[in-house]
């Protein structure tokens, strides 16, 4: 423990002293201030301190002073980041959450051993291997069911309307997370792609979407990005490779040092070629996301449709610390990332006057034929800015963080089996479902429910053929009753080019 807490005070001193350096500061006076600091609190502070957490706790407060992004990850947030990098694990293929301090699944993911064994929405999680998971934290009943492919795990399950809880015996297996998570054709030559992070082998899903939609004779497409919240730097630039031709800027990095200095081109011929591409994005879409939909507006190579996007523009470096400790890792800002016309696409005044050439206040234009004027304010402005659905009245928002809407929508699958695409949300189902509400303790009254029936309906149909069908089903209805996917529709069919598309969107 002595050597343990030596080193751990060995990487703060190491990082602060950078830090103070850097300011011109007498390195060593602070140092010995930390220390005096340190032991005082520990020798005389009102109870013990663990001295392991106290430091930690110095480290994330001296990182927090920089900006939002740079912190200190600790070795389990380390495997998490590195899990969604990587877009791989070991493990059952089920999203999980605490639904009333009860382990439950949220969505199972298709083609997975949780999947394949009929693992439903909504089910709660008893037992994993005969321990009770009553009391356990989220953290703990994932680390307990994820582990090597080709080991064996039983879980407890009880599902809503079955007495009894179930026991599953699952065979973990290598889990692959989509990056893709659908695609398809939405009208005769209008493909539809669904992006929802940069992990790796994003580039590599979404080319061999691409090529699966052209090779059915789609001319169009519209590739949503809403509420994904980016990811790997490289695989955004591999990402929008897919729609530039070789050659063109995609994004530059500037830094401190020159390494984090770099300009990253499109290195293959693009897929689409001049066809239409509408990019769609929200409030959600950062980062990786904006690198796309930048670099797309600026070379006037398709058009950009939704809410304005979330405004990260900054990248991150990450510094595995001594191995020898359980102490994670540094992700520090190490760049700002700049759009092919030069904009820095970040909220953060602290982040963009970092930089000696703060792009605040310039002029930018398109780089296409149309030289169009561009905003540079801290987020990817849409060329046609639709408006945000409402938020979930509080008492659905209530009912869904209580997992009710998973709970009724299993049970209504499983007691309508025959149930077939198509359906809709009548007037019997609203009724049932108020009853299940209210059986669930869920407080409202008549005119809130009355004045919410149409956003009821929507997220029931989504829901229900979500656990009926997969994700297909599930897209099927959102693509259906989506209204910017019917706008994109109807901006996207007119035109049979990206200029043709520009102009009847009337951008100037």
């Amino acid at each position: 423990m002595k050597k343990k807490y030596i080193i751990i005070v060995s990487i703060f001193v190491l990082a602060f002293g950078i830090w103070a350096t850097a300011r011109g500061q007498n390195i060593r006076q602070w140092i010995n201030t930390f220390n005096q600091v340190l032991m005082v609190v520990r020798g005389n502070y009102v109870q013990e301190i663990d001295s392991n957490e106290l430091i930690e706790a110095a480290i994330r407060g001296m990182l927090s002073n920089l900006d939002p992004y740079s912190t200190y990850l600790t070795e389990r947030e380390y495997r998490e980041l590195g899990i969604r990098t990587s877009g791989e694990y070991g493990g059952l293929g089920f999203s999980v959450s605490k639904v009333k301090n009860v382990i439950t699944v949220i969505s199972p993911f298709e083609g997975t051993p949780a999947y394949r064994a009929g693992i439903q929405p909504g089910d709660k999680i008893i037992k994993i291997d005969n321990f009770p998971t009553k009391g356990m934290e989220l953290d703990e009943a994932v680390d307990k069911m994820r582990g090597t492919p080709g080991t064996k795990v039983i879980l407890s399950i009880g599902r809503e309307g079955i007495e009894k809880p179930i026991d599953f015996h699952l065979t973990r297996a290598e889990i692959k997370i989509e990056n893709v998570t659908y695609y398809g054709i939405i009208e005769p030559d209008i493909g539809y792609l669904r992006l929802s992070g940069f992990s790796q082998n994003a580039g590599k899903e979404v080319s061999e979407a691409l090529d699966s939609l052209l090779a059915k004779g789609t001319n169009k497409f519209i590739i949503d990005l809403r509420m994904n919240p980016g990811g790997l730097l490289q695989q955004a630039v591999e990402v929008a490779d897919n729609f530039f031709s070789r050659g063109k800027t995609i994004v530059s990095t500037k830094g401190r040092t020159r390494s984090t200095n770099r300009d990253f081109y499109a290195t293959t011929d693009s897929k689409t070629g001049k066809a239409p591409i509408i990019i769609l994005v929200d409030g959600g879409s950062a980062s990786a996301s904006e690198i796309v939909a930048g670099a797309i507006q600026d070379w006037e190579q398709g058009l950009i449709v939704g809410d304005t996007t979330f405004g990260k523009g900054s990248v991150q470096t990450l510094v595995k610390l001594d191995r020898s400790l359980e102490s994670g890792a540094l992700k520090l800002t190490t760049a700002m990332y700049y759009t092919p016309s030069g904009r820095c696409i970040n909220h953060s005044d602290t982040l963009v006057y970092l930089l000696k050439n703060p792009t605040s206040g310039k002029d930018f234009r398109t780089l296409g034929t149309l030289k169009r004027k561009l905003v540079s304010c801290g987020s990817i402005i849409p060329d046609t800015v639709l408006k945000s659905g409402k938020p979930l009245p509080y008492f659905l928002a209530n009912a869904a963080q209580e997992g009710v809407f998973i709970q009724y929508t299993s049970k209504y699958v499983r007691e309508h089996p025959n149930l077939v695409p198509g359906f809709e949300v009548d007037t019997r189902i609203l009724e049932d479902f108020k009853s299940f509400m209210q059986d669930k303790k869920i407080k409202f009254n008549d005119a809130d429910f009355d004045s919410a029936t149409q956003k009821i309906s929507e997220t029931l149909k989504i829901m229900i053929a979500e656990t009926k069908w997969g994700t297909e089903g599930k897209y099927e209805v959102i693509l259906a009753q989506d209204p910017w996917i019917k706008e994109s529709i109807k901006l996207i069919s007119e035109a049979n080019s990206i200029q043709e598309l520009l102009k009847i969107a009337s951008i100037k």
